[in-house]
């Protein structure tokens, strides 16, 4: 039995929706991977390729709560507003389902391919969805323990402010400006 160990951000948002309960190490949780919104443009922080061609499935952690990723995309939501296409999809990345959405080109279309049966690859910083609030039915959940917390601090006038620290709990106030990451792993069984 194996385990997939993974790093995602815990937004001050997800936390609140959370109701603020106190994090341990070994606590489970039951949440979505979500990569966010990327752009069809390599030079951005965050973004997507589609193609025809099937590629290996990968999930690589590349920086802090940050993956290069390829694989499948296995469900898709297209939406047309305002003259601009989106999309909402779940890819298949091994193990992992992440779920992403893709912004359109200049064109205010998305690239050809992007949807079911396609492949995908491309970069993002990923974060646990907990509560989730989007109104699409896109996405899937895993079930993880908490393995490990990390907090940046960057609230102002903290004495600490701009430190990282590694704690085995995160306390049940709320946090408004620091970058917490979580680090856990995913059950076999929801992968």
């Amino acid at each position: 039995m194996s385990l997939t160990e993974i790093e995602f951000v815990l937004t001050a948002n997800q936390f609140a929706l959370m109701d603020y309960p106190g994090l341990t190490q070994g606590r489970s949780l039951t949440l979505t991977l979500d990569g966010g919104v990327l752009l069809s443009d390599p030079a951005a922080d965050a973004w997507f390729v589609v193609q025809k061609e099937p590629l290996m499935s990968q999930f690589v952690r590349v920086g802090p709560a940050t993956y290069a990723f390829m694989g499948q995309i296995t469900e898709a939501n297209l939406f047309k507003e305002e003259g601009e296409e989106t999309a909402v999809l779940l890819v298949r990345c091994g193990d992992i389902p992440l779920r992403v959405i893709c912004a359109p080109n200049e064109d205010g279309r998305l690239p050809f391919g992007t949807w079911e049966t396609r492949f995908i690859s491309g970069l993002c910083r990923v974060q646990g969805i907990v509560d989730d609030d989007f109104a699409t039915g896109i996405g899937q959940t895993v079930d993880a323990t908490v393995w490990g917390i990390n907090r940046l601090v960057l609230a102002p006038g903290d004495p600490k402010f701009g430190q990282w620290y590694e704690t085995t709990e995160l306390s049940t106030s709320p946090y408004i400006y620091d970058l917490v990451l979580i680090t856990a792993r995913v059950h076999p069984k929801s992968m």
